[in-house]
């Protein structure tokens, strides 16, 4: 049992705060609603425990594993005959250990999304939800192929995604080993002639030099630095306050920026939209669609959309209140699903208008990003050759000058 914080407006209209035990979010919020009482957030007590049985699976895995439930039922087979299957379509023991006690859950009476609910490392709340409603309607086989429809589309983003950034992420590499070798094994042997002819040097040789002796003669100082700021930004990034500071500057990011608005509310749109076409009431799947973003600005958003919801207004007028992460365009259409009624069916349309504004972003990223990084590279060679250079240059022109005093004497 966990202890969830709630919010809740009481059948008297009075605001009220509490703590409720329960085995889930969606049991507590169950047992508010029956009540009587209008829930308006309910959120895991800090300092308990969450639930954490159960182990991180791989997402093609999970797309295999509903893709063939579906399959199956509709050839026929009994939910019990299908998880036996399942099992030894599983690729990996622990989840063929997850299905085993699926099994055991189904065939001792149990519903599968209580069987679900026990693995939430393993089963997104989405997918859970999802299930129940099929099993309470009789539609599960539609209910496990919007599920693996939801998993497979977030894989092939994910794929995309890897794929766009392998290039810069290859070319920075490489950039990265170069820059270290030529500060740890070559600024050392040119510092030390530099320093000899007396000369002042120039700022960039300067702060060459100044990195060189920090990773090589202080390495004791400087490896330790940058460690601990690695350390201390990975802390902070971790802090709410701060990840949404980071999350509400990364969409405001030339090129990156409108990548991460555009995933954000494809993702939003197709999740809402998918847990409401599935039967789930609107105020249960706003709550659940605020747990499946990962993005903090978008987080608040939806955790406001859901208290005005519960006031009456539609879904358009909230969002209609952030044009920088909604756009015009995203709003008008939901608005028009507020007005016909087919909110689901407009939600899905912006899913997927979004969603193919992104592919077709990931397809051109390297080209868009090939001029950044080349100037980029010309930006660092710059610098090394620079601070290669400049006092080269000076200490020829001192050598001449003496040169040239000693024969004048003469």
């Amino acid at each position: 049992m966990e202890q969830y914080n709630y919010e809740i407006t009481n059948p008297n209209g009075k605001v009220e705060k509490g703590i409720i035990s329960a085995s889930t979010r969606e049991e507590a919020y169950k047992i508010l609603h029956d009540q009587g009482n209008t829930v308006l957030n309910i959120e895991v007590k800090k300092g308990t425990n969450t639930a954490s049985k159960g182990t991180r699976v791989n997402t093609l895995e999970l797309i295999i594993f509903f893709d063939h439930m579906q399959k199956m039922i509709d050839a026929g087979l009994s939910l019990s005959d299908t998880l036996v299957a399942l099992v030894d379509d599983a690729q990996t023991p622990s989840f063929k250990n997850v299905i085993m006690d699926l099994k055991h859950e189904v065939e001792t009476g149990n519903k599968l999304s209580v069987g679900l609910q026990k693995y939430p490392k393993t089963f997104s709340t989405v997918a859970t939800k999802m299930i129940e409603v099929g099993e309470t309607s009789g539609t599960l086989s539609e209910s496990a192929k919007m599920v693996k429809d939801d998993l497979q589309k977030s894989y092939d983003l994910k794929k995309k995604v890897r794929g766009a950034m392998l290039y810069p992420l290859i070319i920075g590499s490489v950039m990265l080993i170069v820059g270290v070798g030529l500060v740890i094994f070559v600024f050392p042997q040119l510092g030390a002639i530099f320093s000899s002819s007396g000369l002042t040097l120039p700022l960039p040789t300067r702060i060459m030099l100044g990195i060189s002796k920090l990773l090589t003669t202080k390495s004791y100082i400087g490896v330790p630095l940058i460690i601990a700021i690695i350390v201390i930004i990975k802390i902070l990034i971790g802090k709410p306050y701060f990840k949404l500071l980071w999350n509400r500057i990364s969409i405001r990011l030339p090129i990156l920026g409108p990548i991460i608005r555009n995933i954000s509310i494809a993702t939003f749109s197709r999740t809402f939209g998918h847990l409401i076409q599935s039967g789930i009431q609107i105020n249960q799947a706003v709550e659940i669609t605020k747990d499946s973003m990962t993005n903090e600005a978008y987080k608040m958003i939806i955790e406001e959309l859901s208290k005005e919801i519960q006031k009456g207004a539609p879904i358009s007028s909230t969002l209609g209140k952030y044009p920088k992460l909604f756009p015009p365009i995203s709003v008008r259409m939901i608005a028009v699903g507020d007005k016909t009624g087919n909110t689901a069916e407009m939600l899905n349309s912006v899913a997927v208008f979004y969603q193919t504004q992104v592919d077709d972003t990931l397809d051109n990223l390297s080209t868009i990003i090939e001029p950044i990084m080349l100037f980029i590279m010309g930006g660092g060679v710059l610098l090394i050759a620079l601070s290669v250079i400049m006092p080269i240059y000076q200490m020829t022109g001192s050598i001449n000058a003496n040169t040239g005093s000693t024969q004048t004497g003469g």
